[in-house]
């Protein structure tokens, strides 16, 4: 029995070290291409080089509507960083709606309309919004938000990967 344990205990020490040691595995963001608002393509190149926060919304979802502030707030003091907001709204709400959203209130950051749904199936994996996900500059998916993120911790986190 005592060398049973002995040996779990290595096996798990031995993971553990490696883990430490390798990082911790990251997926990639999946492949995405989608017409922004004023018609032009965005897609994965655009991951590259930037701590990304994609965040999925629709103009009548309280919850993004509420967070909504906090994002403009957050473009605005990372501006001229290698950071940056993808909002893809969701087809809850029509294209003229969000259209209307966006345009009173300046939003300071791309948007999207995912018409067809695509990209939010291949990165919301319920149907819960509002939906973020931090993305680290080289495309991988660092943080997944259903609901609104604690803002404070999420500033601490894009800080780290911005010094790296």
């Amino acid at each position: 029995m005592k060398k049973w344990f002995g040996a779990v205990l290595a096996v798990v020490i031995l993971a553990l070290v490696g883990f430490i040691v390798l990082g911790e595995n990251r997926a990639s963001a999946p492949q995405f291409a989608v017409k922004n608002l004023q018609g032009n393509q965005v897609d994965n190149s655009r991951l590259q080089g930037k701590v990304t926060l994609l965040n999925f919304w629709y103009p009548s979802c309280p919850g993004c509507v509420s967070e909504m502030p906090k994002l403009i707030k957050m473009a605005q003091d990372y501006q001229g960083k290698d950071f940056q907001i993808l909002a893809v709204a969701v087809p809850i709400d029509p294209l003229p709606t969000v259209q209307t959203y966006v345009q009173q209130r300046a939003l300071p950051f791309d948007v999207m309309f995912d018409e067809n749904r695509a990209v939010t199936q291949a990165f919301v994996k319920r149907e819960l919004y509002p939906t973020s996900l931090l993305i680290n500059k080289r495309g991988e998916i660092l943080q997944t938000f259903v609901g609104e993120p604690n803002f404070t911790d999420l500033y601490q986190t894009v800080d780290k990967e911005l010094a790296k």
